[in-house]
């Protein structure tokens, strides 16, 4: 955990995150996540089939 960057939540990714989960219908935790990784310039990979068709995420179906 040492090597992991910790992420802020200031008012602007809190206003970025409102914005994203509006405009892709996420719940309030999943905006934070997308905002979050979309800051960073992450590639977010993930099972949550609400991440399903976003650019940047990466999408594998539970098994």
């Amino acid at each position: 955990m040492r090597k992991a960057r910790i992420a802020d939540l200031d008012s602007d990714l809190a206003l970025r995150a409102s914005i994203l989960g509006r405009t892709h219908q996420l719940a309030l935790a999943d905006a934070v996540i997308y905002a979050t990784a979309r800051e960073h310039e992450a590639e977010l990979w993930t099972q949550d089939v609400h991440f399903k068709d976003l650019p940047g995420v990466r999408y594998f179906p539970k098994p």
